[in-house]
């Protein structure tokens, strides 16, 4: 009980009592339990989106429901997204990139491609059939978070200095990954039937796909390059679900 609230305190602003006292092993030890944190934001996205609809129409409600889930999680991901668009999209060396993903200020290309992020996933909500979306609030946080076990497990971490990303990455187990593997697929069946399975498996390929070449510029990953894989993978997986072949064998 105590690595999953770890873990609802790390990746969301959902107001908990959080442990006293917290062993370094710990933080590694919580990353199993992600993808339950990316249910119970789901969870509370579906009340949401229920509460919205008695009162707005669909386009309204899914405009709340993105900035929503901006302020369940703080922003934190969607920093992180921008955080590491500013560097990467720097064309600096590695050293010089790293910096400008730590610096606090936000550039150009991080505004651009938060603007992006967050326009494509209420485009990608908004044409989700409405009686399949409520599976849909309830998967896509669980396949971001599913993301960052993945590249927590199987990518080194890029910076030398200490921190919390850092802690992650030492104290992780690559068989973390094959706990959250299971629940994420229990989920995404039991909600999509067989066609889950193509979707996991495109945002299985992409994490690793964006990890490594993340990964290969950096030196490994960054706190920052969590967040931003954890965006990208609940876009993509808004973006598949939304396809009309899918919308119509879910319904």
């Amino acid at each position: 009980m105590k690595k999953l609230i770890l873990a609802i305190t790390f990746l969301t602003r959902i107001p908990i009592p959080s442990p006293k006292k917290i062993e370094s092993h710990e933080i590694g030890g919580s990353t199993p339990y992600f993808p339950i944190v990316g249910l119970i934001l789901g969870g509370i996205l579906v009340g949401i989106n229920y509460l919205c609809l008695y009162i707005w129409n669909p386009l309204i409600t899914n405009i709340i429901l993105v900035i929503s889930m901006i302020a369940l999680t703080g922003g934190l991901h969607l920093d992180g997204l921008m955080d590491t668009c500013d560097g990467i999209f720097s064309n600096k060396d590695r050293e010089r990139t790293l910096e400008i993903m730590k610096d606090s200020r936000v550039g150009a290309m991080g505004v651009l491609a938060g603007i992006c992020l967050i326009l494509l996933k209420f485009a990608f909500l908004n044409g989700i059939d409405e009686s399949i979306k409520i599976k849909a609030l309830l998967i896509f946080p669980m396949l971001g978070r599913s993301s960052m076990v993945f590249a927590i497990s199987f990518f080194p971490y890029a910076r030398t200095s200490q921190g919390l990303g850092s802690l992650f990455v030492e104290h992780s187990k690559k068989y973390y990954f094959l706990l959250a593997l299971i629940q994420i697929l229990i989920i995404s069946i039991l909600l999509f039937l067989l066609i889950a399975i193509p979707i996991f498996a495109v945002v299985v390929f992409t994490t690793w796909l964006i990890a490594w070449r993340l990964s290969k510029r950096l030196g490994g990953l960054t706190g920052d390059t969590y967040g931003a894989i954890c965006e990208v993978m609940e876009m993509l997986t808004l973006a598949m679900i939304s396809i009309r072949h899918v919308n119509i064998n879910c319904s």
